[in-house]
């Protein structure tokens, strides 16, 4: 009788079926929502909000989550490229490929870090929310067909080993996991990864760049300010996403998609001082009179992020 390899157990359709076979049919549906929970551009308008409504005295901690995700977009990115594993058949042509699962590997790194950084609970509180975000999402992938069991048991694995990494001895800072974020981009891109490996490494460019600008500024935006400098840098985050559709396969796409991400990210980090100019706008203080909170944070003596219990 033949053993079984972790081959045949991780990477085999059956397991992805056997579990399937488990689950109801009305928590599939659910889990179709849950894993969107993991989706790069939800874990990014997190973090984006996080950053700018925060309480100004965390906002490194705040940054750090940002850096920690773009670290594990690049690692998951790299890998995927590299390993150009295809997906299970249940996935019914899904588009790109499915050795590590990015959103497993995101959620660990963004959800566990947010854990670390927040003072919401106690730890062992946000760990188990935490961890539990984390086990939905990873079970959502392989419920609804697009990884196998082992895709996600690496990207959790290799999220949380991140945040442990940089959390470790609490001296971690945002510019150098950026740093570390675009080299590991870069080293992929030179390994022959074309799996979002020019967004990551213009992302952490433009991160890179605009957090030694901001880092040892202090800000005082008004909440109103930052909501309509977001809404006027809609229709250019939209302008970039479209580039490679109307332009796919251009000489200059690689560079274009470089720099306009180096462009964007940095302006994220630079938003509350940007919008710190715009608070005697007429409009800014019409809006302002209309949110349900004054000033930057809804609650600015309570909002805030620690290490500590």
């Amino acid at each position: 009788m033949a053993t079984a390899t972790l081959e045949d157990v991780f990477f085999d359709e059956s397991t992805n079926e056997t579990i399937r076979s488990v689950v109801p049919e009305t928590a599939i549906t659910l889990f179709e929502y849950v894993t969107h929970l993991g989706d790069g551009a939800v874990l990014i308008v997190f973090a984006t909000l996080l950053y700018w409504f925060g309480a100004e005295s965390r906002r490194e901690q705040r940054t750090l989550v940002i850096a920690i995700g773009l670290g594990a977009l690049a690692i998951s990115a790299g890998m995927k490229g590299i390993f150009v594993r295809p997906r299970p058949e249940l996935s019914g042509g899904y588009g790109g490929y499915s050795f590590p699962s990015a959103h497993a590997m995101g959620a660990a790194a963004f959800y566990g870090a947010l854990a670390v950084v927040a003072d919401t609970g106690t730890r062992l509180q946000r760990y188990v929310a935490a961890g539990t975000i984390i086990f939905l999402i990873a079970l959502s992938r392989i419920v609804i067909g697009v990884h196998f069991v082992g895709d996600v048991l690496v990207g959790v694995g290799i999220g949380l080993v991140f945040v442990a990494v940089v959390f470790h001895g609490k001296t971690a800072e945002p510019g150098s996991i950026f740093v570390l974020s675009g080299i590991i981009a870069i080293l992929a891109l030179g390994l022959g990864s074309r799996e979002f490996t020019t967004m990551t490494i213009g992302a952490a460019l433009g991160a890179t760049v605009s957090w030694q600008y901001v880092k040892s500024r202090s800000p005082q935006p008004r909440g109103a300010a930052i909501l309509l400098l977001a809404y006027l840098c809609i229709p250019v985050i939209l302008g970039l996403r479209a580039v490679p559709v109307f332009w796919p396969d251009h000489v200059l796409l690689d560079a274009v998609e470089i720099i306009g991400y180096a462009a964007v990210t940095g302006a994220i980090l630079a938003v509350p001082i940007v919008a710190e100019r715009m608070n005697d706008w007429p409009p800014v203080e019409w809006l302002q009179e209309r949110l349900p909170f004054s000033g930057r944070t809804i609650d600015p003596n309570h909002v805030s992020f620690a290490s500590e219990d």
